[in-house]
């Protein structure tokens, strides 16, 4: 008899909604429980499964009401309303919070998605220092000092007109800065639109030459915490850069979808196209998928027993590969087929195989 589910969710939420379809008649025995549930009495998700079944605590998503519990359990006493950019220091120590409340009543459910692997893919900066210790190609990332002067000094001292500046907790696009400057002159390109120095979010990219508002974006980022990322030049398909998500199941390639940008920031939620990741990854020989495919792989390897990891991994434009990301939750994926599974269906095959549940670790 194959193991049972346990999955925290946000009902209603597109991944549990995914999550469920690709469940539905299928062997695995799956039970429920909503983050609110969780988060309100953690050993209720011990008492849905039973000694032996699988953990599954999938991302909170975006529901603003799980946001405000996760941040007021980190410290956070304030509220953010619908659309506006959170900052998220209160939020990552809210979550290592509740995570470590639902594993300690749920000694006996083996977690797909390990605890401590959650919060350094969470971490821009520990997921960084991770992926250079198993020897990664990353682009050199450091913590970004607390204010836009240190910051702009520090970055001279590296000798670097571009970098991107990106939210040290959470993950998406929300609130990174694409930063350069050619002498006096600055820019800035973010998905983040400006409201009387509130920081929105927005499915486009918009342009930033004036160093005031270049500061209030500098310092809304970087007073909460945030990392420094060397800006290497993305390969492009028709003058727009590209990057690739590549799913990594139990140590295996799964999904693959290259998204090409209108600007530097290429997350398909800012209305990035989709693109064939061997179309466009062909120009630059037989070897750079091998090479691509690889670097994931070994960037997945740093989180052993991680079931289901999302790489982002650009190549510069000579076919370099650079990992930017992993992804904790980084498998949603709509519309992407693997043998007629979408990427939760490849997952769920995987974890109804008892004798490969035996292989990999918990």
């Amino acid at each position: 008899m194959p193991p049972g589910l346990v999955v925290v969710t946000v009902p209603g939420d597109k991944r549990a909604r995914a999550l469920e379809a690709a469940a539905a008649g299928g062997a695995l025995d799956v039970r429920w429980v909503a983050w609110a549930d969780a988060l309100a009495e953690p050993g209720c998700v011990g008492a849905a499964g039973r000694p032996g079944d699988w953990l599954r605590v999938d991302s909170p998503g975006s529901d603003v009401g799980i946001w405000h519990a996760l941040a007021r359990r980190g410290g956070f006493d304030g509220a953010v309303p619908a659309g506006q950019w959170r900052p998220g220091r209160a939020w990552a120590a809210g979550l290592a919070d509740a995570l470590g409340a639902i594993d300690a009543g749920a000694p006996h459910l083996a977690p797909t998605h390990p605890r401590a692997h959650v919060l350094t893919m969470t971490d821009k900066l520990a997921c960084h220092d991770a992926l250079v210790a198993g020897g990664v190609p990353v682009p050199e990332t450091f913590e970004a000092p607390a204010t836009p002067a240190a910051l702009r000094a520090r970055v001279e001292a590296e000798g670097r007109h571009a970098v991107f500046v990106k939210p040290r907790w959470g993950s998406s696009g929300a609130g990174v800065l694409a930063w350069r400057r050619s002498g006096a002159r600055e820019q800035v390109v973010t998905p983040a639109s400006l409201d009387d120095g509130r920081l929105l979010n927005d499915k486009r990219l918009h342009t930033y030459t004036d160093r005031g508002a270049i500061d209030v974006l500098l310092e809304a980022v970087v007073a909460d915490g945030a990392v420094v990322q060397r800006w290497i030049p993305k390969a492009g398909v028709d003058g727009r850069p590209f990057d690739l998500r590549v799913l990594v199941v139990d140590g295996r390639i799964a999904q693959r979808v290259a998204r090409v940008g209108r600007g530097p920031i290429t997350n398909l939620h800012l209305d990035a196209a989709r693109a064939d990741p061997d179309a466009v990854l062909a120009p630059f020989g037989a070897r750079t998928v091998p090479a691509v495919h690889a670097a994931c792989l070994a960037a997945a390897a740093c989180f052993p027993g991680h079931r289901a990891i999302g790489v982002d991994v650009m190549v510069d434009p000579r076919g370099r590969p650079y990992v930017l990301e992993c992804n904790a939750w980084g498998d949603y994926l709509p519309g992407l087929l693997v043998d007629g599974l979408d990427s939760y269906g490849v997952q769920l095959r995987g974890l109804s195989i008892p004798r490969l549940a035996a292989q990999v670790p918990a």
